[in-house]
């Protein structure tokens, strides 16, 4: 049985990381980004007024095709789970209708993405489209 300590300890890492502000790609905050958590949750305790402009510069930097490529891989592994794959973890959630859904919207934001983002951020979600097809065909 693990200790209530480490319990709690793993529950607040939890926390911290589920507080943090989305970012594109996924990535980390910046390390002056404050936590969201409260007061004296941060190094340094901002107003309403500074926390709003500091996510108001942040949102500014996102673009829809950070939004888009984000939604891509989220749909991808969606679309994994929904076919069951791997069975021992996903066998349970197999929907066949549900990942083609997923695949044929990871399909199509990728074609709408051709020629407006650099091609090695879509080539790679190209070649995903093709393992999440091959393996429909498979399961299907």
């Amino acid at each position: 049985m693990i200790p209530l300590a480490d319990e709690h300890d793993q529950e607040q890492t939890d926390k911290a990381k589920s507080s943090k502000l989305w970012t594109p790609g996924g990535e980390a905050a910046p390390a002056d980004t404050p936590d969201l958590d409260g007061p004296g949750a941060g190094e340094e305790e901002l107003t309403e007024d500074e926390l709003r402009v500091r996510i108001e510069e942040m949102m500014e930097k996102i673009t829809v095709a950070d939004i888009v490529l984000d939604m891509m891989i989220s749909l991808s592994s969606l679309a994994y789970q929904r076919m069951g794959i791997p069975a021992e973890v996903n066998q349970k959630f197999k929907d066949m209708d549900q990942a083609r859904m997923a695949i044929d919207c990871v399909d199509a934001l990728a074609n709408a993405l051709e020629g407006k983002v650099p091609a090695e951020q879509v080539e790679p979600l190209k070649s995903t489209i093709a393992n999440l097809k091959m393996n429909f065909a498979k399961e299907s």
